[in-house]
Order: structure tokens, then C-alpha cells, then sequence
């Protein structure tokens, strides 16, 4: 088992449940499955995700350290996962795993929920004086069975 898949094991048992919600987002997220297409839940989860971060703004740092430690303070309050910023020159990558996503709206939500915190890291970075010349996308699918999720914030360029 790698190093992620044992951090992501121990981050889950440590988690209380939020069953509590669990019949109400289920629902919520069928429906909005039957209504919209993928690509306007997207948008409507990152204008969500934009709202949640300028409710809750991170405390400016001085580096990618403290951002990093600031978004898992944050993640870690609400059970959603955690966070691994990564420098790879041309690009900042958020690689993001434990999201409760898939639990509390279902397999047929993965194309569109994880909107959610491309928003609140677009947000984020913005607030922290991000380059407006830089945009943020998640890159590939979910991977593993941690729906392990990246996002890279670089020039426009770099996504072509």
C-alpha cells in the first residue's frame, strides 16, 4: 500500500460520519443529475466552492507551506479531505484526496462535484494575489480509491 492510500486510510477512520445529511445530498444530487448537464453542475459547484471560500478566506501566508497548512486547517474542520501543494515550475499542483465527494452525492456526480473545490482553490489563490494572467483546472479524473483529484494553477498555455 503506498504512502497516500495508508495517509488516506488513517485520515478516513479518524473522520466522524455525516450520515446525517446523506439522504438529503443523495437526493439533491439526482436531481440536479436529472436537470442540468455536467458542464453547467460544474459551473454552479465552482461558483459554490467561491462562496465557501470567501466565507471562510485562509489567513495570507508567507509560502507554499503556509497555504498548504492553512487549506488542510480548513479541509480538516469539515471532513473534507486534505491537501499536498506541489511546485512543479511551470505550474502550482493541488493534489487533494479523501474528499468526501462520491459519499455524500453518489458515482454519478464525479464528472461535476469535484467543481466544488476547484472553486474554493480558484478563490483562494485569487484572494492571495494569484496573477489574474493564471487560471486553475483540475487536470485528469479521479484516481484511486481515494478519489485522489489535482489541480494545477499555470498559464492558459499550459493546458493546451
Amino acid at each position: 500500500m503506498s504512502e497516500l492510500e495508508q495517509g488516506s486510510l488513517q485520515y478516513f477512520h479518524s473522520r466522524a460520519s455525516f450520515s446525517l445529511w446523506l439522504p438529503l445530498l443523495r437526493s439533491m444530487a439526482d436531481e440536479l443529475n436529472a436537470q442540468m448537464p455536467a458542464e453547467d453542475l460544474r459551473s454552479f459547484f465552482f461558483a459554490i466552492g467561491g462562496r465557501i471560500a470567501a466565507a471562510d478566506p485562509l489567513p495570507v501566508g508567507t509560502s507554499l507551506a503556509d497555504l498548504e497548512r492553512s487549506a488542510n486547517d480548513f479541509f480538516s474542520r469539515y471532513g473534507w479531505g486534505w491537501v499536498k501543494i506541489r511546485d512543479l515550475h511551470a505550474a502550482l499542483e493541488f493534489v487533494h484526496a479523501c474528499a468526501p465527494l462520491r459519499q455524500a452525492f453518489g458515482d454519478a456526480s464525479m464528472s461535476w462535484a469535484p467543481a466544488l473545490f476547484e472553486g474554493i482553490y480558484a478563490a483562494w489563490l485569487k484572494r492571495i494575489g494569484a496573477s489574474s494572467q493564471l487560471e486553475l483546472h483540475q487536470v485528469g479524473g479521479l484516481e484511486g480509491s481515494v478519489d485522489v483529484m489535482r489541480f494545477r494553477l499555470a498559464h492558459p498555455s499550459y493546458f493546451v
